[in-house]
């Protein structure tokens, strides 16, 4: 319930609602349930032979009547073979190798997604005799899908562990493949539906790469240590199926195959990646002297320069290229922790590379650019004919692109130095520890190819513009007493 305008006051809050003028009541109403099954087997021999076998049948209310259930087996094999005779070393401490093979399912879809909803509303009715008539009215304002199941994805995976030299150095290797079927997508609908959309199964993504961890002691002895963690993976994605085959006729309507298309729209290609980016290309930014070729896209000197593909005068997706990827190619991370007598000290730095985001702030063209701005941005001018950056309120022409740029970086992301008291000082105390610690974070980033606020933590507008919403750099300093 909501009112305003309340007489004489609101001091009676909700206690006196029916006082305001403007009453508004609404209702929300959701339920959901949902129900699963689980059997779980291990098995172990001579510690040597491992095998872990799980089954689970999980249902959710909020699919399909036709599938509310779905099944997810798994299965993982396990050989720790330097517990066998042969593999006994003097350098090689421990070592595993692991397979293992399962389906897991998404379920994460609206509890009411795959029902007809009804929804009511009014409006006015002008009647023959010019009178108005305010008329409530039913309608359905979302297709059903009885047929809407689970979202699984079926993985592989293969990996090593091992330990060396007394584990000192540790690690492990992981390769993996992920096929994801019947992928939960708000799928696009005709306008004669009378639909814009309906929640359904589509397509089959994959999914592979790989993962190190090596874990390393370089220096232990009575007054300092010195251990490294480095951590490196990457992945690639690829659509391998959308909406299916359908059959491709000759200009006399036989049939003489058949063929799975692309959806253009949502840009998704079969055979490309989810995260590819499929735009117009921008080659840099017309100069004076191709004031006359500019002309002819509708643009002048300063505006940037959209490579038209086929020559044809005008832009369109035909004109479009792929031109890399917005989630990273690989990642990493590294961790340091150093001891010295009662002081610990440790930082990490993690890293994204390779990936690339809109950076239309080069375009100057957004908001007053001529009054107030976040940055000193370059922009283009006869006497300064950069390529980059366009001139203050460039034009696009015809053609919606985005400029890219590598939003690749290394952060810094926390330092930490703390200092333990002796024992011998605290116990005189009657505690147990007395540490003091500082520790900053987010302390600084490098990105070679971003100028502007933070490759990593931006918002963006739908033009692709960069706000200004950055993680802060924090510091922090304590005092830990255990009694």
């Amino acid at each position: 319930m909501d009112n305003e305008g309340f007489s004489p006051n609101d001091d009676l809050s909700y206690h006196n609602i029916g006082a305001g003028i403007k009453p508004v009541i609404s209702s929300d109403d959701q339920v959901s349930t949902g129900d699963a099954l689980m059997a779980r087997m291990n098995y172990s021999y001579k510690q040597r032979y491992l095998v872990t076998a799980s089954f689970r049948r999980d249902g959710y209310s909020a699919f399909g009547q036709k599938n509310p259930r779905a099944d997810f087996p798994a299965v993982g094999l396990g050989w720790v073979f330097t517990n066998e005779k042969f593999a006994h070393s003097e350098w090689l401490t421990t070592g595993k190798l692991r397979a293992s093979w399962g389906i897991n399912g998404n379920r994460d879809i609206g509890r009411y997604s795959a029902l007809s909803n009804l929804n009511s509303g009014k409006y006015q009715y002008i009647k023959a005799d010019g009178s108005i008539v305010l008329v409530s009215q039913l309608y359905v304002n979302q297709l059903q899908n009885p047929n809407l199941q689970w979202e699984k994805t079926t993985s592989y995976n293969l990996g090593l562990d091992f330990g060396l030299f007394n584990n000192r150095l540790n690690g492990s290797f992981d390769v993996y493949k992920k096929e994801t079927n019947d992928l939960l997508i708000l799928r696009s609908l005709p306008d004669v539906t009378g639909f814009a959309n309906v929640w359904d199964n589509l397509g089959q993504v994959n999914n592979k790469g790989f993962e190190v961890t090596l874990t390393s002691t370089n220096i232990r002895n009575k007054n300092f240590t010195w251990n490294t963690s480095v951590n490196f993976w990457m992945n690639r994605n690829e659509i391998k199926h959308l909406y299916g085959a359908v059959d491709v006729v000759d200009s006399t309507g036989k049939v003489i195959g058949q063929e799975e298309k692309d959806d253009v729209a949502n840009r998704w290609f079969i055979g490309h990646a989810l995260d590819e980016i499929w735009d117009l290309k921008v080659l840099g930014v017309w100069q004076q002297n191709e004031a006359d070729e500019a002309a002819k896209y509708g643009v002048k000197p300063g505006d940037f320069k959209v490579q038209d593909v086929n020559g044809d005068g005008k832009y369109s997706d035909a004109d479009r290229e792929f031109q890399g990827f917005t989630n990273p190619r690989f990642q990493w991370t590294l961790r340091n922790e150093f001891t010295y007598k009662g002081f610990d000290f440790s930082f990490m730095i993690y890293s994204s590379w390779g990936q690339k985001q809109a950076y239309n702030v080069v375009k100057n063209n957004s908001g007053f650019i001529d009054r107030q701005n976040s940055y000193v941005t370059p922009y283009w001018t006869p006497e300064n004919p950069t390529n980059d950056y366009a001139r203050l309120f460039s034009s696009n022409g015809s053609a919606g692109f985005n400029v890219y740029r590598y939003a690749s970086f290394i952060r810094i992301n926390n330092i930490s130095l703390a200092y333990n008291l002796p024992k011998s000082v605290v116990s005189k105390a009657s505690l147990q520890s007395f540490k003091v610690f500082i520790t900053a974070s987010n302390v600084a980033v490098i990105a070679p190819d971003w100028e502007y606020w933070d490759p990593e933590y931006r918002n963006r507008d739908s033009d692709g513009n960069i706000s200004t919403a950055i993680p802060p750099r924090i510091f922090s300093a304590g005092i830990n007493v255990i009694f």
